[in-house]
């Protein structure tokens, strides 16, 4: 098996930001250089708004009741890529349309045809199938899973927002 057999099934990629102007920028930028290459526009999926307080004393010895309470958001968008044929001229698309206040996560499904003998005997649409059931298999055990992988993070309070219900996850 040779780096080459490999092809990019899905690229999906998050953009956050604490600034909905600048993640509404990075958007455009996105939009515009996808009119020049041959990726299709992937349609924007808003992910809930992770929410976070802070509180703490003003002084640290007397008046304990004055508190200084702070509350912060972020804005998330999640796009996704699929059958990428030009893996970096895609990562360079993504990255290079983020201004300097966004953030992005990629996550890359990569996917082996097989050998030459499994090809002939199916059809394209037999194996775009079967692309699609695996994408769907991982997804469910992810998903089963999810609780466990909160669970050995650790502390229970950095994973739970307060404006989505003290859900451990997004919002389904």
């Amino acid at each position: 098996m040779a780096l080459s057999e490999y092809s990019l099934a899905t690229l999906r990629f998050t953009y956050t930001s604490k600034l909905r102007r600048e993640l509404q920028f990075t958007i455009g930028n996105l939009r515009r250089t996808l009119e020049w290459s041959n990726e299709q526009w992937p349609v924007p999926q808003r992910l809930p708004r992770r929410a976070w307080r802070v509180s703490y004393l003003k002084r640290p010895f007397k008046c304990k009741t004055t508190v200084r309470h702070y509350v912060f958001h972020d804005w998330r968008y999640q796009f996704e890529f699929r059958d990428v044929q030009d893996v970096q001229s895609a990562v360079s698309t993504v990255l290079g349309s983020m201004t300097p206040e966004t953030s992005c996560v990629c996550h890359f499904n990569w996917h082996f045809s097989g050998s030459p003998a499994y090809e002939q005997l199916t059809s394209p649409e037999e194996v775009r199938q079967r692309v699609l059931d695996l994408e769907q298999g991982l997804e469910n055990v992810r998903r089963k899973q999810s609780a466990e992988v909160e669970r050995q993070k650790g502390w229970y309070g950095h994973s739970t927002h307060w404006n989505s219900g003290l859900k451990r996850g997004p919002v389904e």
